[in-house]
């Protein structure tokens, strides 16, 4: 094997899977379910009334080929093997765009679950060849996870977000960037937080929409958890009510919106077997999130389907196992596997994005908790899917972060 080879890639999904897809779609059986209030329909899951039409679009008006085109045009992907920690060569999908200016810097965007390289879709022409000049530029590699979409899976455990930074770290440097800039939300900013720790030589600074690490405790940071007293008191000097707001919010996810998590993250194998073999379950899976999870983006059908049909492709084990490789069940204690990634300290400079629907819209101090806090902005619209939400905020908030890293390491050097 030659792991010298950069390889370029074009989606080309066999028109035998497309048929054996459209079978299934055809045989689709889909559950009863209660009369409810319509406020109180989505508690329970993504409705009949909700799902049915997007799988009738895809049964009779989705054009996978069209969309399979576009994505082929646009966005130039490639493939090599990668060296990993612990599991030989992988086999990583990535798209790469470099920039017309000699003076770019590189970008890595990771994506999480379940979202996918074409995240970056919207912001990769603005950050590559930005039209105002005086903007900085950027050469972004945007990397398919392992295991997700078209990266290979490891056959063996414990391909973490550890152990994808090594990975990534190296996907960089084979790709000629001795230093470079990190960006991520959901598991990329977990990544990004790996890199931080432990690549901080060459990853020079990390940018994430999602604070990654563990929550703040009484002797930790007491001053912290006095103004969480008084901010539920509605107290002078404790968090403001839109604050509180937000870690309401977070505590209504984890009481009543992170079922699929514990799942995920316990017995991924018996889960996979209902997706990868029902496309309409793996749709309303995805789908439940991407709704839920947006500050009432307006999803089209083909946008839902073309996500799903990202992890239906390959299936979408991988995806789902990243959850326990993870330790996902073991997040906040102490003496976890990844003790290090949720308490340590990082000197790495971190910027960081608060959009307000966010599944964890956390107090911007928060993010400086655990690592070297540069650069902070909240923004007024967005949920957890910023970079395809809102796109020109995400990009505006890594130029500037940007500027920052650049004044403060000169091995960084932005000439525009």
């Amino acid at each position: 094997m030659e792991l010298n080879d950069i390889h370029p890639f074009t989606i080309s999904v066999p028109d035998s899977d497309l048929t054996g897809l459209y079978k299934k779609l055809e045989l689709t059986r889909l559950p009863d379910e209660l009369d409810l209030p319509i406020n109180q329909q989505w508690e329970w899951g993504m409705p009949v009334a909700v799902l049915k039409p997007i799988i009738d679009y895809w049964c009779t008006q989705y054009d996978w080929r069209a969309v399979e085109e576009r994505i082929n045009r646009t966005l130039p992907q490639f493939t090599t093997h990668i060296e990993s920690r612990a599991h030989g060569p992988q086999n990583i999908h990535f798209v790469f765009k470099k920039s017309k200016n000699p003076s770019a810097l590189p970008l890595l965007f990771v994506h999480g679950w379940p979202g996918n390289f074409l995240e970056v879709s919207k912001m990769i022409d603005e950050l590559t060849n930005p039209l105002d000049p005086k903007h900085p530029a950027f050469h972004v590699v945007a990397p398919s996870l392992p295991g997700f979409v078209f990266s290979d899976r490891t056959s063996t455990p414990g391909m973490d977000a550890i152990g994808t930074a090594f990975v990534f770290d190296k996907l960089m440097i084979k790709l000629g960037f001795k230093h470079y800039l990190a960006q991520g939300g959901d598991w990329g900013a977990r990544v990004c937080r790996a890199l931080a720790i432990y690549h901080k030589e060459s990853c020079l600074g990390t940018h994430a929409n999602l604070i990654s690490y563990g929550a703040p405790t009484f002797w930790r940071n007491p001053l912290i958890s006095l103004k969480l007293v008084l901010g539920g008191k509605g107290i002078p000097g404790g968090y403001s009510a839109e604050e509180m707001a937000g870690l309401q919010r977070m505590q209504e996810f984890l009481t009543s919106g992170n079922a699929y998590m514990r799942l995920q993250g316990t017995r991924p194998q018996s889960l996979a077997y209902a997706l990868t073999d029902s496309p309409a379950g793996l749709l309303a899976w995805i789908g439940e999130k991407l709704y839920a999870w947006t500050d009432n983006y307006p999803w089209t059908p083909e946008e839902l389907i073309t996500w799903t049909m990202l992890y239906w492709i390959k299936g979408p084990g991988g995806g789902l196992r990243y959850y326990k490789e993870n330790h996902i069940i073991h997040r906040g204690n102490r003496a976890g596997p990844h003790a290090e990634l949720e308490f340590g300290w990082s000197s790495t400079p971190f910027a960081f994005s608060l959009f307000p629907k966010e599944v964890a819209p956390l107090p911007l101090e928060w993010a400086g908790l655990c690592q070297n806090l540069v650069y902070a902005k909240k923004h007024n619209k967005g949920g957890h899917f910023a970079a395809w939400e809102v796109p020109e905020l995400l990009c505006e908030d890594i130029r500037e972060f940007a500027r920052i890293v650049e004044r403060l390491d000169g091995r960084l050097r932005l000439k525009v």
